[in-house]
């Protein structure tokens, strides 16, 4: 038998006494639920997001869609991570661009009205975007990419 200084205050006993009843709904879903929320109505508010659904294998062959987010970042604004939304100490179109790996999203489904360009998407290497966006880059582009930002590092510091 279950002491009842251990059963959490909404315990209910049958009429016999000897099964308990626990109700399995805590407040912490209802506060986890409007926490999502919060960041959904965030998330949409912010011009500079967008997020769109893939199709993913999982390790038994199964296939289901994964939610993909992502922040784009407009000329002239403080250059914004890609993958995790963060906006970084440069600005799009300064010397300090090409320490980013820089991609343009031309998919139909990122286009707005308001937006009819593509989105620039900014990721501190190319690997990141590969983690980010689960496509593979040829190891040309990778290599001509770290050789670019090691020459501007070096200009940069120097």
């Amino acid at each position: 038998m279950y002491a009842e200084e251990y059963l959490p205050d909404d315990a209910v006993f049958d009429n016999d006494g000897m099964n308990v009843s626990i109700d399995e709904t805590s407040s912490m879903d209802s506060e986890e639920r409007e926490k999502k929320t919060h960041i959904a109505l965030y998330r949409q508010s912010d011009p500079d997001y967008y997020s769109f659904k893939r199709l993913e294998e999982d390790e038994e062959g199964n296939t289901q869609f994964e939610k993909v987010h992502v922040w784009s970042t407009p000329i002239g604004k403080h250059i914004r991570n890609a993958s995790t939304g963060i906006r970084e100490n440069h600005r799009v179109g300064s010397k300090y661009e090409d320490l980013y790996f820089c991609v343009k999203d031309c998919s139909l489904f990122t286009k707005t009205d308001i937006n009819k360009e593509p989105r620039r998407l900014f990721y501190r290497n190319p690997e990141e975007y590969e983690r980010h966006m689960a496509m593979s880059l040829s190891t040309v582009i990778k290599n001509n990419w770290h050789e670019k930002h090691m020459k501007v590092k070096a200009l940069l510091t120097a």
